[in-house]
C-alpha cells in the first residue's frame, strides 16, 4: 500500500503524521514488509492512484443525497455549512426525524419528564408530535 493511500485511510492530513506512526525501523521488517506488499500487488493487479482528496461520482452523490445520522434523527445541513449548535441538533432547522427514531424520543422525552427538565420534556414532546404527524401524512 502506498504511503498516500495509508494517509488518505487513516485521514490524515499530512505525511508527516503517517510517517511518524508508520514508521520501519528494522531492515528486515521493512524488506519483508515490501516483499509482501510486492505480492499482494501483483495478485490484485495496480489500480490507478488517486490523491487522497478525490470523490468519484458516486460518492459525490451520496454525500448529495445522504444526510449524516444522529441518535434520534439526521441533519439535513449542506456539507459546506459550517454547524453552530454541535451538540444541541434538535433545535437546528436542519434536524429532521422519522417514525423509526420514535422509541428513542420517547425514552428521551421520558428521561426529561423524569427529572424536571421542562424545556428538553416539551422538545422531545414536539419532536414526538411532528414524528407522529408525519406518519400520519
Amino acid at each position: 500500500m502506498s504511503l498516500e493511500a495509508i494517509a488518505a485511510l487513516l485521514g490524515h492530513r499530512s505525511l508527516d503524521m503517517t510517517l511518524r506512526y508508520a514508521k520501519i525501523a528494522s531492515r528486515t521488517v521493512a524488506d519483508e514488509y515490501f516483499a509482501v506488499t510486492e505480492k499482494v500487488e501483483a495478485l490484485y493487479g495496480q489500480p490507478a492512484q488517486l490523491p487522497a482528496d478525490a470523490i468519484g461520482p458516486k460518492m459525490a452523490r451520496l454525500r448529495r443525497e445522504h444526510h449524516r445520522l444522529l441518535g434520534n434523527g439526521y441533519c439535513t445541513r449542506p456539507p459546506q455549512l459550517d454547524c453552530a449548535f454541535e451538540s444541541i441538533c434538535e433545535t437546528c432547522s436542519y434536524f429532521q426525524t422519522s417514525i423509526e427514531f420514535r422509541p428513542t424520543l420517547q425514552a428521551q422525552h421520558d428521561h426529561a419528564a423524569a427529572h424536571d427538565q421542562t424545556g428538553r420534556q416539551q422538545l422531545f414532546a414536539q419532536l414526538l408530535n411532528r414524528t407522529d404527524n408525519n406518519q400520519a401524512s
